[in-house]
């Protein structure tokens, strides 16, 4: 097994010693390639590690990082967990997907050890199945609601939904509560419409949406990368203006990347997602600092690693100890954990997830634009 603490970013590491003392070991069994690779976190782990380590390390133990690829497979997924807890990590992060994460974590229990994952909003994580579990962001019904507020002071009623089982509650659900939203404010769901992770021609749905006696608003997806590119093309280029709204999956340089001839195609997009990340955020400062270090950061998703350094930085130094269910207990246990893409978190009343403000992210321009970021209220309640 590889493990990859400051030599993997091809830095001289005589500053400091020798992996011979006490580390802080993480976990990274993440979908470095395969289709949920670009919401993998560890490029931004291993930044942040680097700068903690230049710094010192925590309590003057340096942070070991083990990572390695997937592939987006969950049994090669809980066998690298496996490994790991076996080299003594206190930490594990994996594929953020609750088919994958759910196993992983009933594995760790064993050992004391959680995992901490900076981006999942899966609402399955949170339903007492297991318990030795953090994300660093609030659930999809937060994000579903936030979106569904910007909808409707956009004048938006009718709406089509995309929806999907691939993703679980993330595809499923979260079309759902957004509509919930919607519904609740007067506004009505036209249709529901299926779709699959890897879809490249969506003509099947748009000729639905076309059929329908009177044109939708908004069509809401939850979606990945590029997938919600190759939508947004397709229903402008059939004529269907739209807003077309989505979750964290947006949340993808790559979006941005088809209004670059054409910036027009992006000014009625809009996405609620985990953290601001237009520029001048937190992230996007992160992102550059992490580029002159030479590392490549490309994104929020990658960037929100560094939540996972940070935190697992508190929990050691809180409880004095490498002992992984103590570090867990801390960060579980405080007022506030501090983290990078926000001021900090709290799992003190919520205890699995970080209850946080919800940006909206939209265009002008092609760029991004923050238009929203607070904690909705009118969040639906069928899910916990």
């Amino acid at each position: 097994m590889k493990k990859i603490g400051l030599t993997l970013a091809g830095l001289a590491v005589a500053a400091t010693p020798a992996f011979a003392a006490d580390t802080v070991k993480i976990g990274l069994a993440v979908p470095m390639t395969g289709d949920y690779a670009p919401y993998s976190e560890f490029q931004g782990a291993k930044c942040m590690a680097e700068k903690i380590n230049a710094d010192g390390g925590i309590n003057g133990m340096p942070i070991e990082l083990f990572i390695q690829d997937t592939g987006s497979d969950t049994q090669t997924a809980v066998s690298l967990a496996q490994k790991f807890l076996d080299d003594g990590v206190v930490m594990l992060g994996t594929i953020p997907f609750s088919d994958t994460m759910i196993p992983v974590a009933q594995v760790a229990a064993g050992y004391g050890v959680s995992i901490f994952q900076p981006q999942s909003t899966q609402v399955e994580m949170h339903a007492g199945i297991v318990d030795n579990f953090f994300t660093g962001v609030s659930p999809d019904p937060f994000t579903a609601t936030a979106a569904a507020n910007h909808a409707l002071k956009q004048g938006v009623k009718n709406v089509v939904l995309f929806t999907s089982d691939e993703g679980g509650s993330w595809s499923a659900r979260t079309p759902l509560w957004f509509g919930d939203v919607i519904e609740a404010n007067g506004g009505k769901v036209q249709a529901k419409l299926n779709f699959s992770f890897g879809t490249s021609d969506w003509s099947p749905q748009v000729a639905e949406i076309k059929a329908l006696d009177t044109p939708p608003d908004a069509v809401y997806i939850s979606s990945i990368m590029p997938d919600v590119g190759v939508l947004v093309r397709q229903l402008r280029s059939a004529g269907i203006d739209a807003w077309v709204i989505g979750s964290d999956g947006f949340d993808d340089p790559s979006l941005d990347a088809i209004g670059s001839d054409d910036p027009s195609l992006l000014d009625k997009v809009f996405f609620a997602t985990l953290a601001p990340s237009h520029a001048d955020s937190a992230v996007v400062k992160f992102m550059k600092e992490c580029e002159d270090m030479g590392f490549e950061v490309g994104g929020l998703f990658p960037a929100t690693g560094a939540d996972t350094i940070m935190a697992v930085k508190f929990g050691v130094e809180a409880a004095g100890s490498l002992d992984p269910a103590a570090v867990s207990d801390a960060i579980r246990s405080a007022d506030s954990v501090p983290v990078l893409t926000v001021d900090s978190i709290s799992f003190k009343d919520t205890k699995t997830y970080a209850q946080r403000t919800i940006p909206v992210i939209g265009f002008k321009d092609g760029k991004r634009v923050l238009i929203t970021n607070d904690i909705p209220a009118n969040v639906p309640t069928d899910w916990n």
